[in-house]
């Protein structure tokens, strides 16, 4: 199995975050990349991890030792522990509508384990959470070392969208890379199908998968999108890390997986 060569950086303010850890080589700071977050009003960081290369490229990189809540983009591991403990057998696991009336209206009906990563159906992920309930869940986010999650009987529905659990950008890259090399202590076939389940984009040459997150904290939007583009036998991880205040929802919305492409097409990836 492949061990990327790892280095301990120091420890920020324990308010914030842990250590951060990231390859031998230095990494290359892009501040042109701001010009992307300020196309869509927001602030933000990006990490970008060039496999073959084995190196690093960020935007911000302070702001990456930061904590914040993972929103949605924890489904990506919520989805494999209910697979690995059998609460969904698979990707077509249903849970019926509660017949509560939501927005966006794609929340009221139905959904499969996959159409609600899809859809990022949080009542279904909740209730999935209830399922594999707290000591199970706490188990499974504690071995795969997931950021600093505040899981209780009292928090397990939420404990991702709002509350104490806070995880960096760096980490969050982190369980990327161990996700996309199958180095999780999960089965095959159940790494297998979530990957299958965030593919958002296929064409001949790529295929570009990841899952947006959303949440408030401290007063402030924060918006995540973790995943990774595979083009030509090659593949890059990233992690793009928004906030905005609460006048710029819309452009908000769009900017995390806007700005993202757009860092990707500037070194020439995904292009038509």
């Amino acid at each position: 199995m492949r061990k990327v060569a790892l280095i301990l950086f120091v420890f920020v303010l324990a308010a914030c975050s842990g250590p951060r850890a990231v390859n031998e080589k230095e990494p290359t700071i892009h501040p042109e990349f701001k010009a992307f977050f300020d196309e869509y009003g927001v602030d933000g960081c990006f990490i970008l991890y060039d496999v073959k290369a084995d190196s690093y490229h960020l935007y911000n990189p302070n702001r990456c030792e930061e904590g914040f809540l993972p929103a949605s983009t924890f489904k990506i591991l919520n989805a494999l522990i209910a697979l690995e403990t059998q609460v969904a057998p698979d990707e077509n696991f249903t849970l019926p509508w509660d017949s509560v009336v939501r927005t966006p209206d794609s929340w009221n009906r139905a959904h499969t384990l996959e159409s609600a990563m899809r859809y990022s159906v949080i009542p279904y992920y909740q209730e999935i959470a209830r399922r594999i309930g707290p000591e199970r869940m706490k188990q499974w986010v504690e071995e795969v070392n997931y950021g600093r999650m505040d899981i209780t009987t009292e928090s397990i529905d939420h404990f991702w969208l709002w509350g104490k659990s806070r995880i960096t950008p760096w980490e969050q890259m982190d369980f990327m890379d161990h996700f996309y090399f199958n180095q999780l202590p999960f089965e095959q076939r159940n790494i297998d199908i979530v990957k299958k389940m965030i593919v958002l984009d296929k064409t001949d040459q790529w295929t570009f998968r990841g899952k947006t997150g959303w949440t408030t904290q401290d007063g402030r939007n924060i918006g995540w999108f973790v995943g990774y583009l595979e083009e030509k036998g090659r593949a890059w991880l990233f992690v793009c890390n928004v906030e905005t205040d609460g006048n710029n929802i819309p452009k908000f919305k769009e900017s995390r997986i806007g700005i993202t492409e757009k860092v990707l097409k500037s070194i020439g990836l995904m292009q038509k």
